[in-house]
């Protein structure tokens, strides 16, 4: 392992062990812990680091006067950086006008794709349809959205009634298309599967965008593209990875593990939007998922975003896919998960020498 990986490993173990103790510490009023690119002015190591993310930047003085901690400015070999982001889960909820059916994401769609509007039946709400995968222990296929769009409730475990398009945008109790299988909140993870009822189909296909090739890992830096029910196609640049978040969902705080950061690209000013939760980050040079959608912020624009890989383990199933992939950037699920448990015993092994 060179000294630039051996590095970006200790900062992703560090992130993992000391995240807990500030999101929870209301002194430091920290709301997401990563390993990330700077972007202080006065960096003089652009290297990536352990970034620290708050609702509002404050000075010192300001700090002080707030009672308010302010994060140490080194931990170890690390000169750490603060973020600004106050981030939401991205739900098109009830408290917004109903969207009647215009065409497009919200429009009803036969056969269903990723990337257009859904939610659970009795609630007024409207996410995104991340796409099409498979049970891996009894091949039935599934949506894969987020536990926000497909269940929403602390204890619902399996039965909701999914219908497509989302109450908010016109959907019906006859536009039933799924029902809720199981979710993986409990393992901090805001994601969930839905079962079809095979009323309509569900293809392999992001709305304007085309076919999921497979899943990647994410990298710093990584230009990716989403297909999301409120902001359409946009694109963005990862600038954060291996992150964990305390987000308020109602009146519930729930911490949320392998979380990455987006940012919009050069250009751009929209990355993501209430309703786009359940979109499937991917790749855009080559379509493979890296990442499940489901929250962000407006001011600086930024979005959050779940690795894909470890939404999969979660719910034990695995992407549909239309051809097999034929190079190392669109290695088959398994290879990429073998790859990365190999960067995780080098690490572990490294660090205990």
């Amino acid at each position: 392992m060179d000294d630039e990986r051996l590095r970006a490993a200790r900062a992703r173990l560090m992130v993992r062990r000391l995240a807990p103790s500030f999101l929870y510490n209301p002194a430091y009023r920290v709301n997401m812990v990563d390993f990330g690119i700077p972007i202080r002015a006065e960096a003089a190591d652009e290297r990536p680091t352990i970034r620290f993310h708050v609702p509002q930047k404050l000075s010192r003085t300001q700090l002080e006067r707030a009672g308010i901690e302010a994060v140490p400015r080194q931990i170890g070999e690390f000169v750490t950086d603060v973020i600004e982001g106050a981030y939401v889960p991205h739900i098109w909820n009830w408290w917004y006008p109903p969207q009647p059916p215009t065409g497009g994401a919200r429009a009803r769609h036969d056969p269903m794709r990723g990337g257009i509007s859904i939610s659970v039946a009795r609630d007024y709400s409207a996410g995104t349809l991340g796409g099409l995968v498979r049970d891996r222990a009894t091949g039935e296929l599934m949506i894969l959205s987020n536990w926000h769009v497909l269940a929403a409730e602390r204890w619902v475990a399996a039965g909701l009634p999914i219908c497509q398009p989302g109450r908010l945008d016109g959907g019906m109790p006859y536009d039933i298309v799924a029902t809720t299988t199981r979710h993986a909140m409990r393992q901090k993870i805001d994601a969930a599967v839905a079962t079809l009822t095979g009323d309509r189909s569900l293809v392999n296909n992001q709305l304007n965008i085309g076919s999921v090739t497979g899943v990647a890992l994410p990298r710093l830096g990584m230009r990716i593209t989403k297909s999301g029910r409120t902001t359409g196609v946009t694109e963005g640049i990862i600038t954060g990875v291996e992150g964990q978040t305390r987000l308020w969902y109602g009146s519930m705080q729930r911490t949320i593990e392998h979380v990455m950061t987006i940012v919009p690209t050069p250009g751009k000013r929209e990355v993501s939007a209430g309703g786009d939760s359940g979109s499937w980050w991917l790749d855009a040079d080559t379509y493979a998922a890296v990442g499940l959608h489901f929250a962000g912020s407006d001011d600086p624009e930024q979005a959050l975003a779940i690795d894909m890989l470890s939404v999969l383990d979660a719910l034990n199933v695995e992407i549909v896919t239309e051809r097999t992939s034929v190079t190392d950037r669109r290695r088959p699920e398994a290879a990429v998960r073998e790859a990365w448990q190999a960067v995780e015993r080098e690490m572990l092994e490294t660090l205990a020498r």
